[in-house]
Parts: C-alpha cells; sequence; structure tokens
C-alpha cells in the first residue's frame, strides 16, 4: 500500500474530528462527511482494476446516527446549567422528556440528577453508562417515584435504600463527550428499553502539562421563589424537609494533567458539589443543616504504544450524601449514603483486519442508610389524665411527647465485574456490495444483598398509670426506662438480618451495516442470558437509509427495532425486610417476651419475563442551504413491564412481581442546524432548532410497585374506563420546542450561550383519598351498568404553556502564557416566568408546586 493510500486513510479518519473542532461542527455532519468519503471509496473499488492500492473507511451507519446525539466538551462548556449533571445535558435532545416535577421551587437545594424519559417509557429502564461501563442502579431505581414527596429513604425502618437511576452522580466538568441514543440504537447496546446515554470521561493530554481549579456557586439570595401562599408560612419557617427556603450551593474541582513522555501521561481529577441547607424543628426550637454531598475523585492514565494500540486504566471513587432530620426528634439524624467506586482497564488494539476493544472492570456501589442511634423511643412528655409533666425530658417532639433516636444502619451493596469485547472489521466489497461487520460479546458477574448491621428497636410509652407513675424503678442499662418517671412496655424488635442475590448476565451481538448504491441497510442481532430471571431474550435490530439523489441532500431512513430492559432486584431484596417481633414486658424489672415474629409482606419475583420495547421509526433529512433539517417519527410499544399484585394464600398477604405494565409511546421531532457555524467579522454563531410531539400512554403509571392491570377500572374526569387507556401520568408534556444559540465575540473573548424553550401545557391527575364503588358511587358508573367494585378516580388539571430562557456567559481573561482567568454567569429562568408544576388536592384545599425563579449562578476557573 504506497504513502498515497496512507495518506488519504488518515485524512479521512481526522477530518471530522478536526471539523468539530475547528468549526464546531454538529456530530451528525461530521457523520455525514465520513459516509460521504466511505461512498467515494466504494465507487473507487468498484471501478478500480487494481484494488491494492484501494481503502474502506468505516462509518456510523446513517440510519443509526440519525438517531444520535454527541456532545463534546466544548459544547457542554457552553450550555447553561445549574447542578451539570449528565441528565441535564439532555435538554438540548427534542427525544428527552422531563418529569413534570423536576426542578421545583420549594426545593432548589438539591444535588440529585434528573429522571429523564425517552419516547414514553420508563424513566428506570434506561442504560447510563460511563465510560462503556454501566452506571445504572438497579436495586430500586423508582424508589418514591422518582420525585420529591414524602419522606426519604431511611425514614422508615422497612425502608429499602435506594440512590436513584444512576449510581455514581458525576458533574458535566469531568465529561469529555456525551453519546445520546434513542432510536434505531445499535445491537451493541443493551440493558435499556429507553435511551442509552454514555458519558465518555477526560482523558490524559500528552502535549504539555495542564491544569484547572475552580469554584462555582449559588444561593437563595440569587433566586427567586414561587409559593403557592397556602403553603408560604410553612415554607418560609423551613420546618418540612423539602421546603427550602434557604440553600447554599458551592462547587469545587480540581484538575491536573501530566504527560509521562509522548507515549503515555495520567489524569487526575477532584470535584465536589456541597448544598447546605437549612431545617428547623419547631417544637425542639433549633435549627439543623440539611447537608446533600456529591463527590468525585478520578485517576486515568494512557499509554499509546509503538504498533498503535491505546491502553487506558481508570480508578473512581464517587460517593454521595444526603443527610436528613426527623421533625422535632432529638438524635433523629440519619444519613443515606450512595455511589461506590470502580477500577476498569481498556485496551484498543488496532489491526490490519480492524479493531478490537477490550474493557475489563469491578465497580462497588451501595446506598446505606446511617441513623444516629439504633433505638427510637416515643417518651411520655405531658399527660393531664395523670397530672404528669415529665421533669427531666427537655425536649418536645409534639405537645404530650418526646421522642428520641432511631433505627440504626441498613444497606443495599452490589458489586459487578464485567468482561467485554468489541470488533469492528475493516469494510469489505462481497457480492456486490460493502459489508461493514460489528461483533461482540460482555458478561456481567454481580453479587448483591441487603444488610441490616445491628439489631434496632422502636418503642413507645403509653401514656397510662401502669407505664408512667413515681414507683417506676430501672435495671441497670435499661434505656428505655427513667427512673421515678415511666418505662416502655412494648418494643418492636427489627433483627439483623442479610438478603443476597448473585446473578450473571451474558450478551453477544453482530451487526452488517450493508452498502449497494444509494441504499444502506443494517441487520443486527443482541442476544442476552440472564440467570437471575433465567431468561434468554433475542432482540432483533434493523435500520435503513436511502440517499434519494446519490448527493447526499435527501435520505430516508427508518428502522424496527426490539430492546430489553434490565433486571431488577427490589422485589428479591425485599424479601422479609419487614420481618420484626413485638416484645412485652408488664413492669419495668420483668424481662421481655416475644411474640411470634412477624414476616410482613412477603415478596416473589418467580416466573418473570425480561421487560422489552418495540420500535418502528421512520424519518427523512433533508439538507436546504447551509442546514440540515431532520424530521422523525417513533413508535414504542412497551411490553411485560415490571409491575405488582398482591394476593392472598393461607392468611399470608404476597406481592407479586409481574410482567403486567404496559406503554405505549408516540413521537415525532424536527431537529434544525447549521453545517458550520456563521462567521461575521465581530461574532461567531451557532444554532440549534428542536421541536417535539409526543402522546404516551401508560397503564402502570409510573412505577413498577403500583397495581397495573389493563382490566383495572378507573374513572378519569368522570369517564369510566379501562387503566389501559389512561394516558400517561407524568414526562406527558404533549409538545415543546427549543432554540439554541451560542454566540462567540473573539475580541473579547466572550460567549453567549442562550436557550429558550416553549413547553405546552400538559395535563396533571389528582386522586381522592376514598375508592368511588361501582354502581352507584358515581354517575360515570352507569357507563357500564354490568360493572360492580370499586375504583380510583381521578380529576385532571391543565396546566398553562410556558418559555424558559437561560444564559450562560463565559469570559476568558488571559494572564500569562497559556494561562488564564475564566468566569462564567449562569441566569436561569431569565425572565422569572412562574411556571406550575404540580398541583395536590386535599380536603377542600390544593397546594400548586412551582419551578424555580430567576435564578444566578457564579463560576471562577483558574487554568494552565
Amino acid at each position: 500500500m504506497n504513502k498515497n493510500v496512507y495518506l488519504m486513510m488518515i485524512l479521512s479518519l481526522l477530518s471530522g474530528p478536526a471539523l468539530a473542532q475547528q468549526n464546531d461542527t454538529s456530530a451528525d455532519e461530521n457523520q455525514q462527511k465520513n459516509k460521504a468519503e466511505t461512498e467515494e471509496e466504494q465507487q473507487g473499488d468498484s471501478s478500480s482494476e487494481n484494488r491494492e492500492d484501494t481503502i474502506l473507511v468505516r462509518s456510523t451507519p446513517t440510519s443509526q446516527s440519525m438517531g444520535t446525539q454527541i456532545l463534546n466538551a466544548e459544547q457542554i462548556k457552553k450550555m447553561p446549567t445549574g447542578n451539570g449533571s449528565v441528565t441535564e445535558l439532555l435538554k438540548n435532545n427534542p427525544n428527552v422528556q422531563f418529569a413534570n416535577t423536576a426542578s421545583t421551587s420549594t426545593a432548589p437545594g438539591e444535588l440529585a440528577p434528573e429522571n429523564v424519559s425517552f419516547h414514553g417509557e420508563k424513566f428506570y429502564n434506561n442504560n447510563f453508562m460511563i465510560d462503556g461501563l454501566s452506571n445504572n442502579n438497579n436495586i430500586n431505581p423508582g424508589a418514591n417515584k422518582g420525585v420529591l414527596d414524602g419522606d426519604p429513604d431511611g425514614y422508615s425502618p422497612i425502608d429499602l435504600p435506594a440512590g436513584g437511576t444512576q449510581s455514581f452522580w458525576i458533574n458535566s466538568e469531568l465529561i469529555e463527550s456525551l453519546e445520546v441514543f434513542d432510536s434505531n440504537i445499535s445491537a451493541k447496546y443493551g440493558d435499556f428499553t429507553g435511551g442509552v446515554v454514555d458519558a465518555r470521561l477526560m482523558d490524559p493530554k500528552l502535549a504539555q502539562a495542564s491544569g484547572k481549579v475552580s469554584y462555582r456557586t449559588s444561593r437563595d439570595s440569587w433566586t427567586r421563589y414561587h409559593v403557592d401562599s397556602n403553603i408560604s408560612d410553612e415554607f418560609y419557617s423551613g420546618t418540612n424537609l423539602y421546603y427550602q427556603p434557604k440553600f447554599k450551593k458551592q462547587f469545587y474541582s480540581a484538575t491536573f494533567n501530566q504527560p509521562l513522555s509522548d507515549k503515555a501521561g495520567f489524569i487526575f481529577a477532584y470535584n465536589r458539589q456541597q448544598s447546605d441547607i437549612p431545617y428547623y424543628h419547631d417544637y425542639l426550637g433549633i435549627w439543623d443543616d440539611q447537608e446533600r454531598i456529591s463527590e468525585t475523585y478520578l485517576l486515568k492514565g494512557t499509554y499509546l504504544a509503538d504498533n498503535g494500540d491505546i491502553v487506558r486504566m481508570t480508578g473512581m471513587y464517587s460517593p454521595h450524601e444526603s443527610k436528613y432530620y426527623k421533625k422535632n426528634i432529638k438524635n433523629g439524624a440519619f444519613t443515606n449514603t450512595g455511589g461506590g467506586y470502580r477500577f476498569n482497564m481498556e485496551w484498543e488494539h488496532n489491526a490490519n483486519w480492524g479493531k478490537m476493544t477490550s474493557l475489563a472492570g469491578y465497580q462497588f456501589d451501595q446506598n446505606k442508610i446511617e441513623h444516629e442511634s439504633n433505638e427510637y423511643i416515643s417518651w411520655v412528655y405531658d399527660t393531664p389524665s395523670l397530672g404528669f409533666t415529665s421533669p427531666s425530658l427537655d425536649w418536645q417532639t409534639t405537645s404530650r411527647t418526646s421522642q428520641i433516636g432511631g433505627y440504626g444502619s441498613f444497606a443495599t451493596e452490589k458489586n459487578t465485574t464485567t468482561f467485554k469485547q468489541d470488533y469492528e472489521l475493516n469494510p469489505a466489497f462481497l457480492l456486490g456490495m460493502t459489508h461493514q461487520l460489528d461483533f461482540g460479546w460482555q458478561a456481567d458477574f454481580a453479587n448483591a444483598q441487603y444488610r441490616r448491621f445491628q439489631d434496632a428497636y422502636s418503642a413507645s410509652v403509653a401514656s397510662n398509670a401502669t407505664y408512667v407513675n413515681p414507683n417506676v424503678v430501672c435495671l441497670p442499662g435499661d434505656s428505655m426506662c427513667i427512673p421515678g418517671e415511666q418505662f416502655a412496655g412494648t418494643r418492636t424488635l427489627f433483627p439483623a438480618r442479610s438478603v443476597q442475590v448473585s446473578y450473571s448476565r451474558y450478551a453477544a451481538y453482530l451487526q452488517d451495516s450493508m452498502n449497494y448504491g444509494r441504499l444502506e441497510v443494517t441487520p443486527g442481532v443482541r442476544v442476552t442470558y440472564d440467570d437471575f430471571l433465567e431468561n434468554l431474550d433475542v432482540a432483533p435490530r434493523f435500520a435503513a437509509s436511502y440517499d434519494v439523489f446519490g448527493d447526499r441532500s435527501t435520505r430516508l431512513f427508518g428502522g424496527a427495532n426490539r430492546y430489553y430492559a434490565a433486571n431488577m432486584l427490589s422485589y428479591k431484596l425485599r424479601q422479609g425486610i419487614g420481618t420484626s417481633t413485638v416484645q412485652r414486658r408488664t413492669s419495668s424489672t420483668a424481662p421481655w417476651t416475644s411474640n411470634p415474629e412477624r414476616t410482613g409482606t412477603n415478596y416473589t419475583v418467580s416466573d418473570l419475563k425480561t421487560p422489552y420495547s418495540d420500535e418502528m421509526t421512520l424519518g427523512l433529512s433533508q439538507r436546504v442551504m447551509n442546514t440540515v433539517w431532520t424530521a422523525k417519527w417513533v413508535n414504542r410499544q412497551g411490553k411485560d413491564q415490571f409491575g405488582r399484585e398482591t394476593i392472598a394464600n393461607n392468611g399470608a398477604s404476597y406481592r407479586v412481581m409481574n410482567n403486567a405494565g404496559r406503554t405505549e409511546g408516540n413521537s415525532l421531532s424536527l431537529e434544525v442546524e447549521p453545517i458550520s457555524p456563521h462567521r461575521f467579522s465581530f461574532a461567531e454563531v451557532n444554532w440549534k432548532f428542536g421541536a417535539f410531539i409526543s402522546k404516551n400512554k401508560a397503564n402502570s403509571i409510573a412505577y413498577y410497585d403500583d397495581s397495573d392491570s389493563d382490566e383495572v377500572r378507573v374513572i378519569v374526569d368522570n369517564k369510566l374506563m379501562y387503566k389501559g387507556d389512561m394516558d400517561a401520568m407524568d414526562f406527558n408534556t404533549p409538545w415543546n420546542a427549543f432554540l439554541n444559540v451560542d454566540t462567540y465575540f473573539p475580541a473579547i473573548r466572550l460567549n453567549w450561550g442562550q436557550r429558550v424553550g416553549y413547553t405546552s401545557g400538559y395535563k396533571g391527575y389528582s386522586t381522592g383519598s376514598l375508592m368511588t364503588v361501582c354502581p352507584g358511587g358515581s354517575p360515570a358508573c352507569n357507563a357500564d351498568p354490568s360493572f360492580s367494585g370499586s375504583v380510583t378516580e381521578y380529576v385532571s388539571t391543565q396546566y398553562d404553556d410556558f418559555i424558559s430562557y437561560d444564559w450562560r456567559f463565559s469570559y476568558s481573561q488571559p494572564v500569562y502564557k497559556t494561562q488564564t482567568l475564566d468566569i462564567t454567569l449562569d441566569v436561569l429562568n431569565v425572565l422569572d416566568n412562574v411556571v406550575e408544576t404540580n398541583k395536590k388536592v386535599g380536603a377542600g384545599t390544593s397546594i400548586v408546586t412551582y419551578k424555580p425563579g430567576r435564578q444566578f449562578w457564579l463560576g471562577v476557573a483558574y487554568t494552565w
């Protein structure tokens, strides 16, 4: 092969990244350019008599690239953000929907990543990855239905600790590139029915030593609150865990990049996000600081071998912690700690037949609840019937009681070892077509467990003369007795225990992208076996595109695909989680006697199928002058989704996880972006427009713990219907549109990033506390006189359309040689619009929740 051919290959491979760096060209257009080069090589191959000097360049299949979004580090830096989570970067993807209640004005101090849905699928059925390895938390990802409502995990002794959908809460400052796949997804990816989000962490740069230290902050005085007048007094008093009138967020980061030679180097990065949220105990009369902390320690090394191979080794420790307080309970603080650590090694081998990428990794993640004490006691503070007021208790929880303590420590933990290989063969010409073959395999070996580390007790003192009297005598070491006052006669024991589950998951895939003239067809298949559910799942993938005029100006594309979700361990680890024993004693010196052990609700997961989603796509990509317009229709049919039913057997109650859940999503999206930025004498402007229309249904509402069956009846707005005919109750915005504009002023080194979005009003639903009995309970029952039974009644609320407008200003001031001082200012909700997100209807009252008003974030960084 001569030197010109080598040069052509290098230029072909580097043209996409080079243009992306110089012109900020979109990922889609880079793929178009690579595709064009491939086709030109194919044409040369078919016409050449001497094929020794002809090469074929790999490219992403056009039909798959239309379902892919790629963000590089420079684009991420320009985006207006708050916490800077991975999911926050998806706001410029029209195929992603955020929860209706995401980002509320009542709880601006939280750090947890937002939940998102792709094409109407469950928010906990996405595949989040870091450097190609799973970042999913499959123990209990749908805990609390994914919303900040009610008591946090750990408030009850029988909670199953959960950390949301993502194990590690990494910050966008650590991300080199973000790949998002929403449709026509390659057979390379599995364990999802929604979408795939792969965050690639920064690599060492071998040219020179460099680094960065930064600080970023926001607080309540920089935030405009919009609060319902019905809760205004309670909100500003700070007496609810999720009423946060005061907060202070401080983000710190430091990055050190050190080359060891022109072939090797390493990078160390530390990122800390901290939020302090004052919380007031009105009976105790004291303030405590709730804390939310998320940290990441990253050490990554790279070695470039002489033969072109690349070896990467990564170690990461990424814990996050949320500290809560039980209201007016002394020593009632508890901490929910999540995250963990991982180690992985990647070997990228380039050969004359193609490329092989091998990856081995180990990950430990946990969600641990730690209370200040393993005993919770409710003492009698005052009882008028006995004329008693405690002389020794110096605090009150209520007007009659003084409560203290908690429920000890309990946790869920998971260890996962992963091996995987991906092969990308060089394009080959066979039977009149160009074939681009990809195949690979993956094996995951995991062990998960629920542990209660020590016995925990919950006790209370009955307010009668048997337990409250001046003759009480306490035995030494009895923590549930106050001499001359009172003693607990009843307590509940939650014994130390452990539930374990081990499973292995194997996957293999094959994909062949075939080109024949203007037609490109990409069939594929992914086969997965999971010994936990004991299911062998075959997921066919098919995508195709057609270049109508042969000049890449008009392309039709479509596909038919099946995606299988990952397993879920919540029901397995909950088995026996409510096991407890009630113990009693008749006097303060009498021994405790135990009642028969109670097992609580039993959970079972037998004979489950793997949830899956069938997808149909159809679209058109059209080049218009200096822009590319892409319209796409996606239909998703989610089947065999996890849900539950309750059954009784021999007097025992069982919650059985089943496959009764169903979802259906229809979406139409439009994206428009320029092929290259618009350059003027004073500025460079890049932009992107997106719009999305969707219609989603979900019989299981939002969560696998909901009772979900198509045959269950409900009443919605005075209409009797089957539950399976209901519209989705969340992630159900009918349509939205956004325009993202980046303007760079080179003379003053200032970038102005703007995002304006328009969101149509969606429907929210509220329910009454009582069931409606048919017939006779409601006029809606008359629609089917033959139906008899109890139904839940839903009343819808139509929310208004709203406009969101966000800014980010980025200014860079040179200091010395390559050193710069960088300042960022984010202004979220610039117009300070009042936006309703949720309404709760109670007995004669309703409470409306709003999005935050105008909020400022200020950041400063020193880079060298």
